[in-house]
Formats: C-alpha cells, sequence, structure tokens
C-alpha cells in the first residue's frame, strides 16, 4: 500500500509539472503579440510585410513563426492586396491564416519577348555576404537632433538592453511602431569649403560637411502611447548597451533582393575610399568601406567598381642620361618625373547609397585596400 501511495504521489508530480510546462510555453507563445492586435486584417495596396508584421507581433521577424500558409490555395506562400488574415490560437500557439480576397481573373496566352540580360557579372546569393553589411546610416546634423530620443529606463537598471521598457520623447509619425536605435558616430568631411555668413563677413574656414554616420544599437517597437510627444517602447534587440540620448528612427527596408545582380554604374564614377568601420588601416575581401559618391552621383544599390592602386612617379633614367650636365640638374629641381598608373587590386559592390556617401562591400581583393585608394567604374 506504501508502494501505491508513492506511485500516485509521483504520477500527480508528473502531470503537475508537465501542465505547469504547458501553460510556461503557451504563455511564451502569446507573449510575443501585441497588446491590442486585431483578430483579422484586411491587406491594402502598398502594405509591406513588416507593417503587416507589425499589427500582430512586437518583432516582425517573428512573422514566419506564426504564418499558417494554406497549401489548397493558389500561391500559398503570398499575400494580395483584398486578402484578409486572421488570427487564432491552437494550442497555445498564435497562428496566422489568409482568407482569398475577390481578385479580378485575366486570361493570359503565352507570348515571346526579348529582354536585355540584368548583369555579364555572375549572381550573388544575398545571404552569402548580408553578414558582412552594416546597420549604421549616414544622414545630415539636423535629421539626427530631430528624431525622437530615449528620456528614461523603466526600472533599476543603468544599461539599457532587450526586453528592458524605455520612454522616449520627440515627433512620432502617426501609424508608425517600429523603430531603430542610433547614436552619434562620424562626421565626413569633403575637400572644399563652405562659404557661411558671419557679422555680416563671407567665412570660409568652415570645411563641408558629406554626412554624419549614426552607430545601430537595436531595435524597438511603441507598446503605449503616453503623451503626444511621448511614448512608451520596448527594446525587441540590442547589439550594444543602450543609453539615454540615443536616437530612434524609423527602421529601414532593404532595397536589396534575395539574389544580387551586380551592374555597372550608368555614368563614369570616380571616388575614393574614405572610411573603413571601426579603426582598422586596412581592409580586405567582405570588409565595409565609406566611399565618397553617393545617390547624387547615380550611384545606385548593386552597382560594382573597381579599387585602385595610386601609381608611381619616378624619373627616366634612360632619357635623363642622353641630356646635358646642366639639364639633368635641371631636371631634378624640376622635379621632372613620369607618372606610372595605378593597377586594380578589388572590386566593391555598393549596397546602401546616401546623398554623397555610400557603404560597399570588397567582393574580392588581391590585396589590402587602403583609404584613399580610387575607386572608378570597371
Amino acid at each position: 500500500m506504501k508502494n501505491l501511495g508513492i506511485r500516485q504521489l509521483l504520477l500527480a508530480l508528473a502531470i503537475g509539472i508537465a501542465s505547469l510546462s504547458t501553460l510556461v510555453s503557451a504563455y511564451a507563445q502569446t507573449s510575443m503579440l501585441v497588446n491590442d492586435y486585431p483578430t483579422s486584417y484586411v491587406v491594402k495596396e502598398g502594405d509591406t510585410l513588416w507593417e503587416i508584421a507589425g499589427q500582430f507581433l512586437r518583432d516582425p521577424e517573428r512573422w514566419p513563426d506564426i504564418w499558417q500558409p494554406d497549401e489548397y490555395l493558389d500561391n500559398p506562400d503570398l499575400i494580395y492586396p483584398g486578402d484578409t488574415l486572421k488570427i487564432s490560437i491552437l494550442g497555445g500557439t498564435p497562428r496566422i491564416f489568409v482568407q482569398r480576397g475577390d481578385r479580378e481573373v485575366e486570361t493570359v496566352s503565352p507570348e515571346i519577348r526579348v529582354e536585355a540580360l540584368q548583369s555579364a557579372i555572375p549572381a550573388i546569393p544575398l545571404e552569402s555576404i548580408e553578414n558582412s553589411f552594416t546597420k549604421n546610416r549616414i544622414i545630415t546634423a539636423a535629421e539626427f537632433e530631430a528624431a525622437p530620443y530615449i528620456v528614461s529606463n523603466i526600472g533599476d537598471n543603468l544599461a539599457i538592453s532587450t526586453g528592458d521598457e524605455i520612454f522616449a520623447r520627440g515627433s512620432f509619425l502617426i501609424g508608425t511602431t517600429s523603430f531603430e536605435i542610433y547614436r552619434l558616430g562620424r562626421t565626413y568631411y569633403g575637400e572644399g569649403l563652405r562659404k557661411k555668413r558671419a557679422f555680416g563677413l563671407l567665412n570660409t574656414t568652415e570645411e563641408e560637411v558629406l554626412g554624419v554616420e549614426i552607430e545601430y544599437l537595436g531595435f524597438a517597437s511603441i507598446i503605449e502611447n503616453i503623451a503626444p510627444d511621448m511614448r512608451k517602447l520596448l527594446i525587441n534587440n540590442g547589439t550594444k548597451e543602450i543609453q539615454v540620448g540615443d536616437r530612434l528612427l524609423i527602421r529601414e527596408e532593404s532595397r536589396i533582393d534575395a539574389t544580387i545582380f551586380p551592374t555597372e554604374p550608368s555614368a563614369g564614377m570616380s571616388g575614393e575610399i574614405v572610411a573603413f568601420l571601426g579603426a582598422e588601416t586596412l581592409a580586405s575581401q567582405l570588409d565595409t568601406v565609406v566611399i565618397n559618391l553617393g545617390s547624387e552621383d547615380n550611384l545606385e544599390v548593386g552597382n560594382v567598381l573597381s579599387i585602385q592602386k595610386e601609381g608611381v612617379r619616378l624619373t627616366d633614367e634612360v632619357e635623363r642620361a642622353k641630356m646635358p650636365f646642366r639639364e639633368r640638374i635641371r631636371t631634378l629641381f624640376n622635379q621632372d618625373r613620369l607618372t606610372i598608373p595605378g593597377n586594380d587590386v578589388g572590386t566593391l559592390l555598393v549596397y546602401k547609397t546616401f546623398d554623397r556617401l555610400s557603404y560597399a562591400v570588397i567582393l574580392t581583393s588581391t590585396e589590402p585596400a587602403e583609404l584613399y585608394n580610387e575607386v572608378v567604374s570597371p
């Protein structure tokens, strides 16, 4: 009888643990949802998958965890304007189902068309190089100062990290719920001078600013509207320590497809490598560099450029030996030298452009790239 009592106790304990585990798992699954998620949502023209996922999830990147495609529908993995998305909780796990909306059906017949090849350069799978991309941005100082900023951390933690809640203040675009967190970094200057009027006189001592780099720290989503200029946010992911004063910018959508088709620039390009990420002094294959060319130069994402090593200047000793003594002396003082052209040492792929600067990754290199190496159209 004693053994029977022990067995019953162990069985009850096992059932209790299993039930508790199920409850914990169910809570973890449902806690990924935003507090006021809709039971259904009708897809509109112009919607992006990121915006749709943000209607339901605290972290839109977890959309694949709750998406439930219907294999009996045409193109079950695609969502169209007019479709209705409905959320259900199945076994403690949220699931999104799609109900196809009414769409016009057009009957088409086969036809032949001729299209130019996108590129003579082999296509590159994004997954093979995207880990080399930086999430930093380059903006103007005015844009940085106008961005909302963190004013307080909720709790006693001095460091703000993933899972923490914060208060932020500033001007928030209506309907926007997801933000990336940034900190002020380097300022990039040009060679020219910007004229500035001071006390009625023109002052030309201020160097021209090409852009301000801001460092990516993570992303957050709004969970409560506190006041017209204040929001409560959840830090969904922090890659570095976040501090009071760091800025919030609307999340960027990638402009690069899953497969990259490198292309030559539409116009001749000539610029320089002006910076590396971090404190490096050299860069090699799959390193990111900053170049002083941007959208104002008609540079586009996917363009490829050649990295050129600077040529050398030397004296033609054979020709100099034929000169009279006095002329040989004169060439020394006049520094009459030949310029030997530089050679290609690598190839860049542009993956993020700004007005006057861009980020590019080194695809190939025969020797390390240096600061101020020239970059030109291939």
